[in-house]
């Protein structure tokens, strides 16, 4: 059956007939109407069914912030096809792996990320957001007739018919083996935590975001989709520039943005040099240093900043709460959310015992691309498993403790690294015989990555040299900050890494 069926593509549409003449999106001096981005998006859908897309297919798409991000989002959803989300601040070798992986009919690419496809097979074809350069053809001319009803000229009526439970985005994520998986988010998933957060938040057709995050992440991905949702409009900024940033919050009477440290203590600067109110901003959440938000308050006092918690294959952020009810906690669960903290043993955990943090929401997501056995681990006994450490208290509050640790995770700058990935990379070297990764607290990127490595013996081979091979392997932001030369690292009985030994020697 189809009849409970609402995709991204029918919010566009139901958006078209309700607030068709208001702002969706605004990129510079270009303002595209929900009008617009519906009428687009049908009229690119019609062009790729003409290339013999069919529902199940896959689109990748390696760009930063731009309408055509969304219009591309769209076309996928009317004729059921998934959207491979490439994150631009990659390598070459991990553009190419993941476009191995997912297989993609076609890759959209905008110009100044051309670089990052070198190895990516010629067989592939590659469209540009703009105009044909070297390698990559032109956007496809594909605007219909403004005479005509484009609904109507899919075949079929396909757009009726692709169900909500397809995956609409493929976003990578979770390189806990050394290489990057790709989470599986359906159009309902998407769209049901995309209403709570509207919701939450009290998001309504006035609503203006900024769109600082990428939308290849779910942060900035999550915002915006809850934009549209309220039938608001998104301001997208291709990259973060705090005094262009602040000029958008006054231009256009932002009223809510998403924030990875350091972005909102730059910006809170630049407000500050400039005079500038900020007086529109009425919604804040990410991740940032409670003295950062007590700043917020003093500078914005109509401003609230919401503390979260939530992964990609969450569909976002699952937990919240102001954060003026107390620093520390990570909220409380959504309406729709059934947390519980979970023993090693699987059983739930008594109120402020520490486990795994584990939910049911209709937002999860719908598994790994082609990685079943990964699939079925996360979801045993019917819970998403996160991997992540937490306590419930009598409240209930979600206090987050961390990660387990064979799933350590990195957070820099709003960035997810695993150890495990740079571990891979490092090891990589012939000079390198033992590697072990983990974060440490920085003031500026929240995290950094340290490295302590074991080298073979007479190796010459200096911590800058080792820095410099992960960068040319793995994404540059993912290196190790700096690298610690050990002669041995403490082993456990069964003799693994003695990861708790090594974090408690070697950090600051």
């Amino acid at each position: 059956m189809t009849t409970h069926n609402f995709s991204y593509a029918d919010l566009l549409e139901r958006n078209a007939q309700a607030v068709g003449d208001s702002p969706a999106l605004i990129e510079g001096d270009v303002v595209v109407t929900h009008r617009q981005l519906h009428r687009s998006s049908l009229a690119l859908a019609r062009w790729m069914s003409s290339q013999g897309l069919v529902a199940g297919d896959r689109v990748a798409v390696l760009a930063s912030n731009r309408s055509r991000f969304l219009e591309l989002l769209g076309a996928a959803a009317v004729l059921g096809l998934t959207v491979v989300l490439l994150n631009t601040r990659t390598s070459v070798a991990e553009v190419a792996g993941l476009v191995d992986d997912s297989a993609p009919c076609l890759l959209f690419c905008e110009e100044a990320f051309l670089p990052l496809l070198a190895d990516v097979p010629e067989t592939v074809t590659c469209h540009n957001f703009a105009y044909a350069v070297e390698r990559l053809r032109p956007w496809p001319q594909i605007v219909g007739d403004a005479d005509n009803d484009l609904a109507t000229a899919m075949l079929g009526g396909s757009l009726f018919t692709v169900s909500s439970r397809l995956p609409l985005v493929a976003i990578p994520t979770a390189a806990v083996n050394g290489r990057p998986r790709l989470a599986l988010l359906s159009h309902a998933a998407l769209l049901h935590q995309a209403l709570q957060l509207a919701q939450l938040w009290r998001l309504d057709a006035d609503t203006r975001h900024l769109c600082v995050l990428p939308l290849f992440h779910m942060a900035g991905l999550g915002m915006t989709l809850a934009t549209q949702v309220s039938g608001g409009s998104t301001v997208l900024m291709s990259r973060f520039d705090a005094s262009e940033a602040v000029q958008h919050i006054e231009d256009h009477g932002v009223t809510c943005f998403t924030s990875f440290a350091p972005i909102l203590g730059t910006l809170l600067d630049h407000a500050q040099a400039k005079g500038a109110s900020l007086g529109s901003l009425r919604v804040v959440t990410g991740l940032e240093s409670a003295e950062t938000v007590e700043r917020l308050q003093l500078q914005c006092p109509k401003a609230m900043f919401w503390s979260g918690y939530g992964q990609t294959e969450t569909g976002g952020l699952v937990c919240m709460a102001p954060f003026e009810e107390g620093a520390g906690f990570a909220g409380r669960a959504l309406p729709t959310v059934a947390l519980r903290i979970e023993t090693g043993e699987g059983n739930p955990a008594k109120v402020g015992e520490q486990g795994e943090i584990v939910l049911r929401s209709p937002g999860v997501f719908e598994g790994y691309w082609e990685q079943a056995l990964a699939t079925q681990h996360v979801g045993r006994g019917g819970w998403h498993h996160t991997g992540d450490l937490g306590r419930l208290d009598s409240q209930g509050r979600l206090w987050f403790m961390g990660r387990a640790p064979e799933k350590a995770l990195i957070k820099s700058g709003g960035e997810n690294i695993y150890p495990a990935e740079v571990e891979h990379a490092l090891l990589s070297h012939p000079s390198v015989t033992a590697a072990v990764v983990f974060g440490v607290p920085d003031v500026r990127w929240g995290e950094a990555v340290r490295a302590v490595c074991v080298l073979t013996p007479g190796a010459t081979t200096t911590a800058d040299e080792l820095i410099e091979h992960v960068g040319q392997r793995i994404a540059r932001f993912k290196r190790p900050r700096d690298v610690v030369l050990a002669l041995d690292l403490p082993q456990r009985a069964d003799g693994t890494w003695n990861r708790e030994a090594i974090v408690a020697a070697y950090t600051p």
